[in-house]
């Protein structure tokens, strides 16, 4: 029973899909709203000082954030499975926090309002829930709203469902109509176009089987990075030959092409972004898509993560989202059974959560409390750059690496746009940044490989004279040696000659131990020249003949881009390059050849350390 007088409607019990609850607040207090046909209007607080809670709910947990599971019944078949579920979500500028539950399909509606009183610890937001069936087929989303809506420039709009930061899985899903009819407010346009991210439980019921393959284990002196996009890399005339019609575009295309990957001599792959993204088309303005989706094809220097944790479901082969996880996690299994790591770029600076105008779609960390995740706070005109310097934005993104470690056995990350990682909550930048300090110290990701790559030097500490603050266990992107070996070889730049010889060297400048210039540890201490990766343009560029300038001259081109790869093989460091750059099978043999050569003098290539 209900106490305090709470009208609600229920369409059936809370083990079926088609449950239909709404349960709003009075009084700092939970109920139901009634919506009043004739006014168009939810009746509003109602008098008195008690609360209640539904038989059932129970106030839940302010930790761990996300979905959790806190118990199960026994049954004899999965989806008759009782489950009680914890769900927790951060937002300290949030007034009202609504927890909203449907099915993949769309179908069945629970809408269940969170009381302050009861189901919030400090800022975050918890509530339990048992006697829910078939938990894998349930998505959920967060509707939260607060002081300053969104018309006014604030960062809050209850006619839109925020995508949980901690959702394991995320899967598209179109909103039924209970969805509007339950907000306080409709969106401008009057619905949401095209389907809505949300959070799934899938993962709590998809059991993987890893047959026993284990990670490799590579030293930094024999890595070798080949870098490839999922979508470039298994479309177009280089994977014609190679890549099913049905794996285009998705990552057991990648698979498909691993006879490649093995010809380039690469011990390790570096994927281009596989975090959930929304993509804009090209020439768009940096920001979230029109609907808000990971559909489409799009050009992959446009996309922007919204999800740290799930994977993209725009990659998935046979039409069904659902299955995105499970074949991500077959690509790694398939390129670790060849002996090669897998590395995966980690953008923790630009999100697709810039601001798109009054009223603009909002799916996840400008809506849930854009002033604590996003530099520069929420609203239409959010930058959608994350606040890394927030210590709640700290704990989401080593919590989101940790789960990419343990839940897909992936072997490291490339930190693009590193230099986000740097800066304090107001744009500081730090000598001795936190979220770089836990990175090095977590025993979990310290034994990973870990690079930094950063867009602007200058943004560093110290102003980059130095790199990335490393702690002895972060490799760095060098920027110095791309710059520099196509000032000399491509574009026969004067007085480098020196410079050449240092980057060939090891970067002795930005790798040895510098401790008398009174800069701090993570600074100061020396790396072995592998801790460099030699790479000619940042990570997944475009290709290495259209930077020697094919445009120009192909066949001069060609020569340099011989040269530069040369370079880039037998300097000291740890060689990168990009996959589109051994689509000319001339290349690829000179790159097989090389690294035959350097895996011959390794102890003269690949030093472990400088006597």
């Amino acid at each position: 029973m209900l106490s305090g007088g709470w009208p609600w409607n229920s369409c059936d019990d809370l083990s079926h899909a088609s449950l239909h609850l709404q349960v709003l607040h009075a009084c700092n207090s939970a109920f139901a709203t009634v919506h009043t046909a004739e006014t168009n209007q939810f009746e509003g607080t109602r008098a008195g000082c008690h609360f209640a809670l539904p038989i059932g709910l129970g106030p839940g947990k302010p930790h761990p954030l996300g979905p959790t599971l806190m118990s199960a019944s026994k049954a004899s078949r999965p989806q008759d499975v009782v489950c009680t579920m914890n769900f927790a979500v951060f937002s300290r500028h949030a007034t009202n926090m609504n927890l909203c539950l449907m099915r993949a399909d769309g179908t069945g509606y629970l809408e269940v309002a969170l009381d302050p009183a009861t189901n919030r610890t400090g800022d975050v937001w918890h509530v339990q829930l048992p006697g829910l069936k078939d938990v894998g087929s349930l998505c959920y989303g967060w509707r939260p709203n607060g002081a300053g809506n969104w018309a006014e420039g604030g960062c809050f709009h209850p006619a839109y469902i925020m995508l949980d930061p901690y959702c394991p899985r995320a899967l598209p899903v179109e909103l039924p109509q209970a969805a509007y009819d339950a907000a306080p407010l409709l969106p401008p346009e009057g619905s949401v176009e095209g389907p809505c991210l949300l959070g799934s439980l899938a993962h709590l019921v998809d059991l993987f089987d890893w047959e026993g393959v284990e990670r490799p284990t590579r030293t930094l002196e024999e890595t070798v990075i080949v870098e490839l996009d999922v979508a470039a890399f298994t479309t177009g005339s280089d994977a014609d030959a190679s890549v099913r019609s049905e794996h285009r575009n998705t990552y057991l295309g990648v698979i498909d092409r691993l006879a490649d990957i093995k010809a380039t001599g690469a011990t390790a792959v570096l994927l281009g972004n596989v975090f959930l993204s929304s993509n804009k088309p090209a020439g768009a303005a940096d920001g979230a898509s029109s609907n808000g989706t990971s559909a489409g094809a799009g050009n992959p220097q446009v996309r922007r993560p919204l999800s740290f944790f799930a994977p993209d479901t725009r990659f998935a082969a046979g039409g069904n989202p659902g299955d995105a996880a499970n074949q991500l996690k077959e690509l790694v299994k398939a390129v670790h059974k060849e002996g090669i790591e897998v590395l995966l770029e980690a953008e923790f600076c630009l999100t697709s959560e810039a601001g798109g105008g009054i009223g603009g779609r909002l799916q996840s960390y400008a809506g849930l409390d854009g002033d604590m995740y996003l530099r520069g706070g929420g609203g239409p005109e959010a930058t959608g750059v994350l606040n890394t310097g927030q210590p709640v934005v700290r704990q989401l993104l080593l919590d989101a690496l940790r789960w990419w470690v343990t839940e897909y056995q992936v072997d490291g990350f490339c930190f693009v746009n590193a230099e986000n990682l740097t800066q304090d909550p107001h744009g500081g930048v730090l000598d001795s940044p936190p979220i770089v300090e836990e990175l090095a110290s977590d025993p979990l990701l310290a034994s990973c490989k870990l690079i930094a790559a950063s867009a602007n030097d200058s943004l560093l500490p110290r102003s980059g004279v130095r790199g990335f603050p490393h702690y002895g266990v972060l490799l760095e992107w060098n920027n110095h040696f791309g710059a520099d070996m196509l000032g000399l070889l491509r574009d026969n730049a004067g007085g480098l000659l020196s410079t050449f010889a240092t980057r060939m060297t090891g970067s002795q400048d930005l790798f040895a131990a510098r401790w008398d210039g009174g800069l701090p540890g993570g600074l100061a201490a020396g790396r072995r020249p592998a801790f460099g990766v030699n790479a000619l343009e940042p990570p997944l560029s475009g290709s290495l003949l259209q930077l020697a300038g094919a445009a120009e001259d192909l066949d001069r081109a060609e020569i340099v881009a011989r040269s530069l790869l040369m370079a880039v093989l037998v300097a000291q460091g740890t060689p990168a390059f990009n996959a589109p750059t051994l689509s000319r099978k001339g290349l690829l043999r000179f790159v097989r050849g090389v690294l035959k050569i350097r895996k011959k003098y390794k102890h003269l290539l690949a030093p472990s350390m400088f006597d």
